[in-house]
């Protein structure tokens, strides 16, 4: 019936700590007429009267998509739940780790929802470091947040006068003078200090297909702004999913589509820089995204800026390329280094092979008869998500070896390599801290060369459970040489 209509359960439906509640409804229609009575569903914006509605639907002989007047008349569902609520509810989020330096003060952003009854103007807080609180603290919120809104407050978080890796709450006590009622009223995060820290390259991962149309004008704005960039700071990796894949898609790039926090939604063009979470989901609303779609070489140029001049890391990285053009293989040694405030049992080693000027077989989105050209091909890489590092103190060094295809043009190969977080419990918990890389060839010293030149030789040769091997065995090798050190190699 047209008009508003009362539904009632016939005995009251607890709802659940973590439940979710739909509300929805069965239409049947048992006439043929066009009358209002017979119209289902129509979700229109507020305040449009004249909506119109589409009906797949057999009308006479034909079916297909009718649109039909609604006479100013829309379908809306209201929902009456009953219980104890607090009026005063506002729910902060975790917000990751931040970084600061001794005795100062660090600020960051934490997101909260508004449950309350009315817009949140104001907000009390207290931040612990390491189970030690601080005072309250007061801080006004303009423009208000609405109900069901979410909005941010800065936090003032100190540092103290010691080194490491600390935890940080925020417990949010009052709303708009009122004590904070919400179940959840405490956000946790990760407070990073240290007396030095380390200057922070950029690693920048573009999402791309053939299959793409609107890939090669944003691959241009990449290509266009990697021309004026340092190449010793800015390094750049292709990867051929989030819309379709094509013929150079690796196992790592649909893996890595995990890191769309865009309400399972993945799509190209796109990038991610350093994987930082700094960018508003398209679909979910009120989230961060790891991945954006920059519309410019200059929003490329501006988002880059940032992470070079305005952040710092806590690990640095070096590397070296050894390559044996009679075997046609390449040896790669990353070695590095960290502070104290440095996560290291979060950090993963992510090393990428990578090739230039690629020429595509079917690239969509470019004119008939242009070639195009792929950059920062992955053509190698040790592991979707990177592999443990193993520290001695504050450094490492890994070392691992690639094959070289014939058909690779080795003056367009790249080694590219990244320090991580992988984090399975929250996708935007993933940031890259720094980055290194080398030309394959152009900065590389042959392998016979690196020996000579140190009088260094392999003198014995092992598998991971520790017996000897007589040569290369695919897997972890641990190879000792004449100069009294061990390293583990990597052969795929």
């Amino acid at each position: 019936m047209i008009g508003w209509n009362e539904v009632k359960f016939s005995e009251p439906y607890p709802i659940k700590a973590g439940e979710e509640l739909y509300a929805g409804y069965t239409y049947t229609q048992f006439d043929s007429n066009t009358d209002t009575k017979s119209y289902p569903f129509s979700a229109v914006k507020d305040g449009l009267a004249e909506q119109p509605l589409w009906v797949y639907c057999k009308l006479g002989n034909d079916t297909g998509w009718y649109n039909f007047s609604m006479d100013g008349y829309n379908i809306s569902i209201q929902v009456l739940v009953e219980g104890d609520f607090a009026e005063y509810d506002v729910m902060p989020s975790d917000f990751g780790t931040v970084k600061g330096t001794i005795n100062s003060n660090v600020e960051t952003s934490v997101e909260f929802t508004n449950n309350a009854v009315e817009a949140v103007s104001s907000l009390d807080y207290i931040v612990s470091v390491d189970g030690v609180a601080g005072s309250e603290q007061h801080v006004a919120i303009s423009p208000s947040v609405g109900y069901n809104k979410i909005g941010t407050f800065k936090v003032s978080i100190p540092c103290g006068s010691t080194e490491g890796l600390k935890n940080v709450k925020v417990e949010v006590t009052k709303v708009n003078g009122h004590k904070n009622g919400g179940a959840t009223i405490v956000a946790e995060g990760k407070l990073s200090v240290a007396a030095n820290m380390y200057k922070r390259n950029l690693c920048i991962e573009e999402f791309t297909t053939e299959q793409c149309g609107n890939c090669p004008r944003v691959a241009g704005y990449l290509h266009e702004y990697l021309e004026t960039a340092d190449p010793n700071r800015v390094f750049a990796v292709c990867h051929h999913a989030g819309y379709y894949t094509d013929w150079l898609t690796k196992s790592c790039d649909k893996t890595l589509l995990y890191l769309y926090n865009d309400g399972g939604r993945t799509f190209a063009p796109a990038m991610m820089f350093n994987r930082e979470p700094d960018f508003k989901s398209a679909y979910a609303t009120g989230q961060k995204n790891n991945v954006v779609l920059p519309g410019s070489t200059t929003e490329i140029s501006k988002y880059a800026s940032k992470y070079l001049n305005k952040t710092m890391a806590d690990a640095k990285l070096d590397v070296s390329v050894a390559y044996n053009e009679s075997e046609s293989k390449a040896v790669i040694v990353v070695t590095g280094e960290s502070n104290d405030a440095y996560d290291k049992e979060s950090a993963l080693l992510t090393l990428y092979l990578t090739e230039d000027n690629v020429e595509a077989k079917d690239q969509a989105g470019v004119s008939f008869g242009t070639t195009f050209y792929h950059q920062h091909v992955i053509r190698d890489f040790n592991s979707a998500w990177g592999a443990p590092v193993t520290w001695e103190g504050n450094k490492f060094s890994a070392t691992y070896e690639f094959d070289v295809d014939s058909a690779w043009k080795k003056d367009d190969l790249k080694v590219v390599a990244f320090l991580n977080k992988h984090s399975t419990k929250s996708r935007i918990d993933n940031r890259i801290e720094n980055v290194a890389g080398k030309n394959l060839v152009q900065n590389s010293t042959s392998i016979e060369s690196v020996g000579s030149a140190y009088n260094v030789v392999e003198v014995a040769r092992y598998n991971a459970a520790g017996q000897r091997i007589s040569g290369k065995q695919k897997g972890l090798n641990i190879v000792k040489l004449s100069n009294g050190k061990t390293l583990k190699i990597m052969v795929k």
